[in-house]
């Protein structure tokens, strides 16, 4: 068997031993010719060389020559052998490659009987097309070749202002540029103009999306929907085409409007050490938005969770002229959204909405519309057909803290829990003046064991200093409430998250001024300036101090809270101002 495979290793490799075996005599018969020469050549140096030199100098040229003429043979013999290797390779990648640029086929389309010859034919709607698979189609994209996408507006969107709940000072806005559009003739003879782009921005679950919808539904255009991801391919330039091809299609069908949802997608700040496809794609939508064509009749409305690290070629005046920001809802609009999702439900008579709003402080509408999802279910999973409070709390509590409700294993950790939530409870309540919505000593599935929910009582866009000190001490509260009940060696872990909700708090403190040094940190990002956290550390061990102090004044009101906790287990805010 082995003599054998080697007969076959030889025949297939025959050619290649053959040019070695030549290669080689080759060598052997040039061996001296190629030794004399070389000693010819150095015959000045070898003459000026002592004679005890030259003999072995005469050898070590010998050797170059064989080193020289001898190593022809496998020089060539590996060359032959790389070649022949390579070569299925080759034709597979050239194989390969023609698949790849292979161009969309389409099947004939025969034109019907007495239609004239100057009139194009359309093909039909189920003509087989071969599609590129560098790009998915979507339900507002069809490709229809290797380099290009068709953009096909979305059918008529029936969205309105009136299905957005709150927000009336941004409807009132966006009405007006749906007035604009409608009657351009108004913003004319002024010498204004429609603005080339407008940029929504705020945080996630708004109604970014929901609010360019309305801008279209109410305008009653073409509206033309796109995430910026669509755009970004593997191939270099093929973004750049899409964007092209979106805004040929806009500019075909106008008056239109061009929705870019997640623009930082593609509009991030460009670096130099970026993906060359991305900088296209992000140049290519620079020049559509703002290029020689004024009077395209073509409104781009973008949508980012992201603003700050936009492109400033982006986000600048001529661009995007409206930049404007949808917040979340405050107690007005929550109130407005609320109602809108309570009116398709069962709900139980004792709620109350205005509560409701008030509890929801920082959930923005999709958040609203998950809370009222959640209580269904858990209306469903009880066997009742009604939402009642106990829902609402229930799904409230899962959204907030991740994780279903489940009890202590033991009556000493329910005891540690009890002391340390009335800690939290006490200082944020009669110190921090916020509104505790509810305190529990029922943990969940993630691994608390109590829980106390803050929220603020007021919707404020400036926050006190005051108030920030006070939400530090608050979050001091469970470790200092264990400390003073059951001494400092049996602190537990119970503390982990406060410390951290404390940090946290402590750099908003100082970044706000409270600090000594009246610096902002971020500000000296990237310039390897090391953050001095000794202020920190000091006003850290101060608060935590004042926490004590605190607690230990009112021990009796923490007593009695603590108490309450271990036989109902959970206080809500009515019976915790009772206690207070």
């Amino acid at each position: 068997m082995k003599i054998a495979k080697r007969m076959r290793n030889v025949s297939r490799n025959g050619p290649q031993y053959a040019i070695a075996i030549i290669a080689f005599a080759l060598g052997l018969a040039l061996l001296v010719p190629a030794y004399l020469l070389l000693t010819f050549v150095l015959s000045r140096t070898i003459e000026t060389m002592p004679a005890a030199d030259v003999s072995g100098f005469k050898q070590k040229l010998f050797v170059g020559s064989a080193i020289l003429t001898l190593g022809i043979g496998p020089i060539m013999a590996v060359y032959t052998r790389t070649k022949q290797y390579l070569a299925p390779r080759q034709e597979k990648l050239k194989a390969l490659h023609k698949r790849v640029s292979a161009t969309t086929t389409q099947a004939p389309v025969t034109k019907p009987a007495g239609v004239p010859e100057d009139v194009p034919v359309q093909p039909p709607d189920n003509t087989p097309v071969v599609k590129n698979e560098q790009v998915e189609p979507t339900a507002t994209t069809q490709v229809v070749d290797e380099d290009s996408v068709v953009f096909n507006p979305v059918e008529r969107v029936s969205t309105t202002f009136a299905d957005i709940a709150g927000y009336e000072q941004t409807k009132k806005n966006m009405e007006f540029i749906v007035k604009c559009l409608q009657q351009p003739e108004l913003l004319r003879e002024v010498g204004a103009k429609i603005p080339a782009g407008i940029l929504l921005y705020g945080p996630p679950g708004t109604g970014k999306t929901l609010m360019a919808r309305a801008i279209a539904g109410t305008a009653g255009v073409n509206f033309y929907s796109a995430n910026a991801s669509e755009f970004v391919n593997t191939w270099v330039g093929q973004g750049a085409k899409n964007v092209r091809a979106l805004y040929k299609a806009a500019k075909a069908n106008a008056p239109s409007i061009v929705f870019i949802d997640e623009l930082d997608a593609i509009g991030g700040q460009r670096t130099s050490g970026q993906n060359q496809e991305y900088r296209q794609t992000l140049n290519a939508l620079l020049t559509e938005i703002d290029g020689m064509d004024k009077d395209s009749g073509v409104l781009t409305i973008a949508a980012t969770n992201d603003f700050e690290n936009l492109d400033t070629a982006l986000v600048r005046a001529g661009r995007f002229d409206r930049k404007i920001i949808i917040p979340l809802p405050n107690v007005a609009d929550r109130l407005a959204i609320i109602k809108l999702y309570a009116a398709k439900r069962h709900m139980a008579s004792d709620i109350s909405l205005e509560k409701l709003a008030r509890e929801t402080v920082g959930m923005s509408g999709s958040g609203i519309s998950t809370l009222f999802n959640e209580a269904s279910i858990r209306a469903v999973m009880a066997n009742r057909s009604v939402i009642g409070w106990e829902d609402l709390d229930g799904a409230m509590t899962q959204m907030l803290t991740n994780g279903e409700a489940a009890k202590a294993a033991n009556k000493e950790d329910l005891n540690i829990a009890a002391y340390h939530e009335a800690g939290h409870a006490i200082i944020l309540r009669l110190l921090a003046h916020d509104a505790v919505q509810k305190v529990s000593i029922i943990g969940n599935t993630i691994g608390a064991v109590g829980l106390t929910l803050r929220t603020d009582s007021e919707d404020r866009l400036l926050v006190p200093m005051e108030k920030i000190r006070a939400r530090i001490i608050g979050s001091y509260g469970g470790r200092a409430a264990e400390e003073l009940v059951f001494g400092k060696d049996n602190i537990t872990t119970g503390a982990r998250q406060d410390l951290k909700d404390a940090s946290e708090y402590i750099r908003e403190y100082l970044e706000c001024g409270a600090g000594d040094n009246l610096l902002h940190e971020s500000a000296f990002a990237g310039s390897r300036v090391t953050p001095d956290i000794k202020e920190a550390k000091t006003i850290a061990r101060t608060l935590y101090t004042e926490a004590l102090n605190f607690l230990t004044e009112h021990r009796d009101t923490l007593e009695r809270v603590a108490q309450a906790l271990l036989d109902k287990e959970t206080l809500l805010d009515e019976e915790l101002e009772v206690l207070l």
